[in-house]
């Protein structure tokens, strides 16, 4: 039983070390004479070689001694790197991922023939290495299964506390007479409900993981698919803070490998034919999040070549008859759309990597199933947009809450300029001041008393206000700025059509998330 316990704590450890060393090595390639990455790379090696040793797992340290040997050599500057190398401890990592996964063993002939001749090369000079032939182009393994997240080690403390307290509460009932049971247990009982609701939000959280985990998913796919193609690609990620509940990421992860992956074959252009018509050697993707209403809006893009349109208007000639005069009366977004029906491919052939025959057909179809729905914008020698809209089932927003008669209402963080007491003092210029009573139905009240909370410009979508001016709704109290947990409206609540989810609060109780561009609407329509 010990043993089963190390062996579990070894899997756990190595494969973070793995993780690591796949994004070190990512860095490196692009400095080899870093001898302080180099140092980085030979300690994690050096620990997983350590961890393999104490579990008497021989072939496992043995290899990672002959991976050691190079990056130590490296660190101390005695030998000189070249990608050769590099993209050998690259096979050696991938190697060692088959090691642990195997408790230390290797059974499978095609990776034991794969660790006989990468020991070989890691025994060798580079200069000793034979000139091969190009190796075959192999499809890169996707991203795994998302089976980890991480949690700040300060809320699952909290959560802990709490569940003690929970669990504490029932021995400090006090002791009560007939008269007194009635009114003491009905406050006990909602002290314990409370305790509740708090645990539930914390347990939500678990659920959650940040955009920019899921992006660096696909970090070493890109950078394999990049060599393959001979290109020279990067990822970006902006908006990665925003956290999406776990279960909607993973449904995404195919979707997303086969984006990215046709970003590599179809839409980055080679360095060469990038550099003479006077774009940067290396391509762009990126990876966009952000929240809009209750939409959790991914987009894909890229700096490439754009969609091949001439293969889009021999598939409307060919496959719709469609005359060049119907083509031209096609909007941008319906010509580019017709590359998911279920028979398009621009591609002269089908290979391995460049879509393995699946089309965009069936990436746009498992967004559907998710609720979403996809729109692709592209421009000649510009690039390629896929912009992807989801339904969120749970997500963590920061708000500014505040008290509106009997409503408790937010208004995202991020849309709020200022707050102030009274009424809008002259030098905030507003423009366009909201009835928020009246569009709720509420007893009116003079808006001089209370606060007075003033959007940021970006508020209003359209552009309607300029730099100067402002758009503002009263509030009869302001409570605070806040993490909500946001969830979809139910359908009672989305036929007002003024909201744009519910958020709960970490002591369990709700408020609901104003949609600020239908109030705005509204307002100027009333």
């Amino acid at each position: 039983m010990e043993l089963d316990k190390y062996q579990k704590i070894f899997i756990q450890e190595s494969n973070k070390y793995l993780d690591e060393l796949d994004a070190a090595l990512i860095k490196v390639e692009k400095d080899l004479q870093n001898q302080q990455l180099w140092g980085n790379i030979h300690g994690k090696v050096h620990s997983v070689k350590g961890m393999a040793r104490a579990l008497s797992m021989t072939d496992l340290a043995t290899f990672c001694h002959a991976m050691e040997f190079w990056c130590k050599s490296f660190q101390d500057g005695t030998k000189i790197p070249d990608e050769r190398i590099v993209q050998l401890l690259f096979d050696g990592i991938d190697l060692l991922k088959v090691f642990v996964a195997g408790k230390g063993e290797i059974s499978e002939p095609e990776d034991l023939e794969r660790l006989r001749s990468i020991s070989e090369d890691l025994a060798k000079d580079p200069e000793e290495w034979v000139d091969r032939a190009e190796p075959e182009i192999r499809p890169s393994a996707a991203p795994g299964k998302i089976d980890r997240i991480r949690v700040d080690y300060a809320l699952i403390e909290s959560l802990l506390a709490r569940s003690q307290e929970i669990m504490m509460l029932e021995k400090t009932l006090p002791p009560l007479t007939q008269d007194q049971i009635s009114t003491g247990l009905g406050t006990w009982i909602s002290y314990y409900i409370s305790m509740l609701k708090g645990l539930y939000f914390q347990l939500a959280q678990l659920r959650l993981m940040p955009v920019q985990d899921f992006g660096e998913l696909f970090i070493k796919t890109i950078r394999d698919l990049a060599k393959s193609y001979n290109r020279d690609v990067t990822l970006e990620i902006v908006g990665g803070e925003i956290e999406v509940d776990i279960g909607l990421m993973d449904r995404l992860r195919e979707p997303f490998m086969h984006l990215l992956r046709n970003a590599v074959a179809h839409g980055i252009e080679p360095s060469g034919e990038r550099e003479k018509s006077g774009k940067a050697r290396e391509g762009k993707i990126v990876l966009e999040a952000e929240r809009r209403g209750d939409q959790l809006v991914l987009t894909v893009s890229d700096d490439g070549r754009g969609l091949d349109r001439e293969a889009i208007s021999a598939y409307l000639k060919d496959k719709m008859d469609m005359r060049h005069e119907e083509m031209s009366t096609l909007s941008n977004e319906k010509l580019l759309s017709i590359i998911c029906r279920p028979d398009f491919s621009s591609a002269g052939e089908t290979t391995q990597l460049a879509g393995r025959g699946i089309g965009m057909n069936v990436i746009a179809r498992a967004i559907e199933y998710l609720g979403g729905n996809m729109k692709i914008q592209s421009e000649p020698s510009e690039g390629t947009r896929f912009i992807i809209s989801l339904p969120l089932s749970l997500s963590i927003i920061y708000a500014v809450l505040f008290r509106l008669g009997d409503y408790i209402l937010a208004i995202p963080t991020s849309l709020v300029k200022s707050i102030g007491n009274g009424r809008v003092k002259s030098s905030e210029k507003v423009e366009q001041f909201c009835d928020l009573r009246s569009l709720l139905r509420m007893d009116a009240k003079d808006p001089g008393e209370g606060y007075i909370i003033i959007l940021r410009q970006s508020a209003i979508s359209g552009g309607v206000l300029n730099e100067n001016e402002g758009f503002a709704i009263a509030a009869d109290a302001v409570i605070g700025n806040m993490p909500l947990m946001a969830i979809p409206l139910g359908e009672l609540l989305a036929k007002t059509g003024f909201f744009s989810g519910v958020g709960i609060m970490e002591n369990g109780d709700i408020s609901l998330i104003l949609d600020l561009e239908k109030i705005q609407a509204a307002g100027a329509a009333a």
